[in-house]
């Protein structure tokens, strides 16, 4: 028998609180630079933060992917 769990809601009102989060307009961020300034014709950066190295890269898709 499956009885509802309350601490967990119903898969379509979790959609539905996904979408609207989606739906939303994000606001605009204080600093905007295009990534070609920083890639600067490369398609992978190296960026230290905290002493961390992290890797920057463009996919051949276009998107961006960091790792540690």
């Amino acid at each position: 028998m499956n009885t509802p769990n309350p601490a967990r809601p119903p898969r379509q009102a979790a959609w539905s609180a996904s979408r609207r989060a989606v739906a939303s307009p994000t606001p605009k961020p204080a600093k905007l630079i295009p990534s070609s300034s920083v890639f600067g014709g490369e398609t992978e950066i190296g960026i230290e933060h905290h002493g961390e190295l992290y890797r920057l890269r463009i996919t051949r898709q276009g998107k961006l992917i960091l790792t540690k």
